[in-house]
């Protein structure tokens, strides 16, 4: 990534992390797609495990998920700096941790956002240093999350239209099921639920990615900023 250790607005940062990923898309595509065909893969089975209701399935599903997941932050981060494969895989795991205490923290977790990138882009990683310059930067940090997150749901709710559709008709048929009604839906439902799921999911992680970059010159731009300091 040219130029990361440069300060920008947040609003810069989004900008930058757009035009590095719309410059670049062949290439990402190019070199990821099988990790990212890995996600939408994991992710309708999961879905498939969902409307069959089954506990095994359901937890098989999501632990696949979870790995395809370590995977693909690996490989964004290797076309990020060029990095080892080996080298950015235990980080991409240990980010994938610190990614669901971020989740679990709405608010005061915005600065493990830092500290993630702090884990996937320095060399000797300093995660407690990351985690307090996060908290010293929290308001650039959730302007800049808020803006591209805005951005993000609306591409998601156009991009989720096909699985949206296909939920609702399992929910209504549900219901009518519960009520005593026979099931309306095809004996096909599972395949066109995993395809479209895949579809849906193979989709979004590529969306996502100018986002990621964006988080990326972020970090970039703390500490370029705390060091003219």
């Amino acid at each position: 990534m040219e130029q990361i250790y440069k300060y920008r607005s947040f609003s810069a940062s989004i900008a930058s992390g757009y035009k590095l990923f719309r410059s670049n898309i062949r290439t990402i595509l190019a070199k990821s797609w099988i990790e990212a065909l890995a996600m939408g893969i994991t992710f309708g089975l999961l879905l498939v495990g969902c409307y069959k209701a089954s506990a095994l399935g359901i937890c098989l599903a999501a632990v696949a998920f979870v790995v395809a997941l370590v995977f693909w932050i690996e490989r964004l981060f290797v076309l990020i700096d060029g990095g080892t494969l080996k080298d950015k895989l235990w980080r991409a795991a240990v980010t994938t941790v610190v990614g669901v205490l971020f989740l679990a923290l709405p608010l005061i977790g915005v600065p493990l956002i830092n500290v993630m990138m702090e884990i996937m882009l320095e060399e000797h990683p300093k995660p407690l240093k990351a985690l307090a310059t996060g908290f010293k930067h929290w308001g650039y940090l959730f302007l800049m999350l808020l803006m591209s997150g805005m951005i993000m749901a609306i591409l998601i709710a156009v991009i989720c239209i096909p699985l949206n559709i296909s939920i609702y008709g399992l929910i209504v048929d549900h219901i009518g099921t519960v009520a005593g009604d026979p099931s309306g839906l095809p004996s096909t439902f599972p395949i066109i639920l995993f395809f479209v799921g895949t579809l849906t999911m193979f989709v979004m992680v590529f969306v996502q990615i100018w986002q990621t970059y964006a988080i990326a010159y972020s970090h970039g731009a703390i500490l370029t900023r705390d060091n003219r300091k």
